[in-house]
């Protein structure tokens, strides 16, 4: 939670200055040494907050430009001159939309991937900083929000859909058009908050849509810690508006624009030294065993894992103990026998001894179901060496004051499996690599 607040925090303030939050927040995820990419979902999600922010800010502007343009275009009513005005703004934000509506549909394979390169990042904040720089500087300023026209909408409108690339900045490039064409900053400014609307709300509604109807896929974050972040940078993101639109009244672009140099440059040293990765591209870590594709399933039955005989190697007189399960509504148990897994127990019944293993697809959703009562019952979230599980829990116990046996618990997914390995001996996580490693085999 503390990093899901953390990156809203950084999205409201990054969000409407010159510098690219979803750039922050891919670069920031690497700094905090997260093994994932937080996503451009989550990236997406959460600037519904920061789009709340402008919605409430200028709310009056937004209710008279909906409130003209209904008018003229449904109600067909004549308008007065200020009417007129703000139904034309109405025209020129829907057509300014049309480009990243476009391109964001055609091109979302290479957003949620390629775009994500910390390589293209840093190297884009680089360059678009130096573009806006030249545009604060050299673009004129004479003129106003009223002078707006079909053309210029347009080009604002594929000014904003190169922000799709992360580290360009939807308020960076709009802003640095609108220089170019020769609007005042703070008109400039005011269109780009206005024109992100459609885009962004529309965006972040459909994939919260996806997240929320979405099962079997993987977040970093779950959906409480998305929303939390999303009201976090709603809060900060509102305070940011009040604060940039008395900043660019009386000064340049200048700060943001060095930071956003020094920044670049920074991400792409560590690439180059090796200090940090672009794990963005498909590079998969050798885990301890060969993890199968999510193509395949649990295994068909308890005799055809290699669990059994990895046991053996410390419990020679292990067996397969067929036992007969039935299990109460709501338990981890049901979850796994009334989704299509498996459950085995294997070791020595009468001696007590063993482990049991259970298996099942498509239970993404399932376990993160359970992570909350699993932490309230003392387990501690780990990482299994070498193994690119996505979550694991751990909880270990003694058996009884006199035994020399614990009992512990493992509870891992991996590709959206979700595997349990339970043993009534061996004093750590390490006693059980060799079962794991089988578990793993068996997919």
């Amino acid at each position: 939670m503390f990093e899901a607040i953390f990156f809203g925090i950084l999205q409201g303030l990054t969000e409407f200055l010159p510098i690219s939050s979803s750039a922050h927040v891919r670069i920031f995820a690497k700094f905090f040494g997260m093994a994932e990419d937080p996503g451009a979902k989550f990236t997406a999600i959460m600037q519904i907050g920061t789009e709340l922010a402008v919605l409430i800010f200028f709310r009056k502007d937004i209710a008279r430009i909906i409130s003209a343009w209904l008018r003229k275009v449904v109600l067909r009513k004549s308008l007065h001159l200020e009417e007129a005005t703000d139904a034309r703004m109405g025209w020129l934000i829907i057509i300014g939309s049309l480009p990243i509506v476009i391109l964001g549909y055609l091109g979302q394979d290479a957003i949620t991937t390629n775009f994500r390169s910390l390589w293209l990042i840093a190297s884009v904040l680089i360059v678009f900083g130096i573009i806006l720089g030249f545009a604060d500087r050299y673009g004129k300023s004479d003129k106003s929000l009223k002078d707006l026209n079909i053309s210029h909408g347009i080009l604002y409108g594929l000014a904003q859909a190169l922000a799709l690339i992360p580290g360009v900045s939807r308020s960076g490039s709009t802003i640095a058009m609108g220089r170019i064409l020769g609007y005042k900053r703070e008109a400039a400014l005011r269109y780009s908050f206005l024109l992100a609307l459609p885009a962004v709300f529309g965006s972040g509604l459909y994939e919260l849509k996806q997240a929320l109807s979405d099962s079997q896929g993987t977040n970093v974050f779950t959906m409480p810690e998305t929303l939390a972040a999303t009201a976090v940078a709603f809060v900060i993101g509102y305070l940011v508006i009040a604060w940039l639109l008395k900043f660019v009244t009386t000064r340049s672009f200048t700060p943001f624009i060095i930071y956003r140099v020094l920044l670049g440059a920074l991400v792409i040293g560590l690439l180059a030294t090796g200090t940090i990765k672009d794990s963005s591209k498909a590079e998969v870590a050798t885990p301890i065993a060969t993890v199968k594709p999510i193509s395949y399933s649990v295994p068909k039955d308890c005799l055809s894992t290699d669990v059994l005989a990895a046991l053996q190697k410390d419990v020679r007189q292990a067996q397969f103990i067929d036992t007969p399960w039935q299990p109460a509504p709501g338990t981890e148990l049901a979850d796994f026998l009334n989704n299509g897994g498996l459950a085995c127990s294997y070791g020595i019944q009468s001696a007590e001894v063993g482990i049991t293993v259970d298996w099942v697809a498509d239970a993404t959703q399932l376990f993160s179901n359970r992570t909350s009562g699993w932490l309230a019952e003392g387990y501690q979230k780990i990482d299994i060496p070498n193994l690119m599980e996505s979550e694991a829990y751990f909880l270990q116990k003694d058996q009884s004051p006199t035994n020399e046996f614990s009992q512990y618990h493992v509870k891992f997914l991996i590709n959206g499996f979700w595997i349990n390995v339970s043993s009534s001996f061996g004093k750590t996580i390490e006693d059980g690599s060799g079962w794991i490693k089988a578990a793993v085999d068996s997919l």
